[in-house]
């Protein structure tokens, strides 16, 4: 009898590095306050957590200190400060946060088909699964062993929103994960995939790119966290 392995694409929370994030918090003058705006200049939403110092003012919104902000978003409002009394002096002062992806998203398919990360009719080992020992502490991951060079394929349809091709480093160490090249891929209900590892100058789309289900969107490598060559696979929501 033929075995079958069923793999089930868990979307868990998980949050990159924003340091690359475009967006910025600004404000203009208003009569008796100010107007705050975000931009957002990245091909997919972002969320923000903002921190409000306020003395003698009022935010439009309240206590909400979660914002979505749209993609492409040049001057994106998120409310107003208004002074409380005329009669003495104002003050205010904020920080931030960002993560990609909208924070608040509860509803996505659950039930949708992915996949596999590799061309049909082709097989590799899973040699590292959810929550392993090397680097998947906390994660719903899967590593693909492959060869340098192996197709890597689109598990669903979604527009290409990061890609990072340019490193040759690798070490067995977690330090080496700025090292990683990878491809995100934002689906329509909101969630994202992640392909990692794939090697230098390897992909083989480009930012804003459409891809359909098993499209060939990399070649994959053997850079950054990694003690062998590997496909390293996700799929995640947005989340602080």
């Amino acid at each position: 009898m033929k075995e079958v392995l069923l793999i089930t694409f868990l979307c868990l929370n998980l949050t990159f590095n924003t340091e690359a994030q475009t967006v910025k918090v600004f404000y203009e003058n208003k009569s008796q306050g100010f107007i705050l705006y975000v931009t957002n200049y990245e091909l997919y939403p972002v969320s923000i957590s903002l921190d409000l110092d306020l003395s003698n003012m009022n935010f439009s919104e309240g206590n909400r200190n979660i914002f979505v902000i749209p993609p492409k978003s040049v001057k994106f409002k998120i409310g107003e400060l208004s002074t409380v009394s005329p009669r003495i002096g104002t003050r205010f002062s904020y920080t931030y946060k960002s993560t990609m992806g909208d924070v608040t998203l509860k509803k996505y398919d659950k039930s949708f088909v992915y996949d596999l990360p590799f061309p049909k009719g082709k097989g590799y080992t899973v040699y590292q699964g959810y929550n392993g020992t090397f680097s998947h502490q906390n994660e719903n991951a899967l590593d693909f062993t492959m060869p340098e060079g192996t197709e890597v394929s689109a598990v669903r349809d979604g527009i290409v929103i990061k890609i990072v091709q340019n490193n040759t480093e690798s070490c067995p160490r977690e330090e080496c994960k700025i090292f990683n090249n990878y491809i995100i891929v934002m689906h329509a209900d909101g969630t994202f995939a992640y392909y990692a590892h794939i090697k230098f100058n390897g992909a083989k789309c480009t930012l804003g790119d459409s891809v359909k289900k098993g499209d060939i969107i990399a070649y994959s490598g053997n850079v950054g966290w990694s003690s062998a060559p590997h496909l390293h696979f996700s799929c995640f929501l947005g989340g602080f």
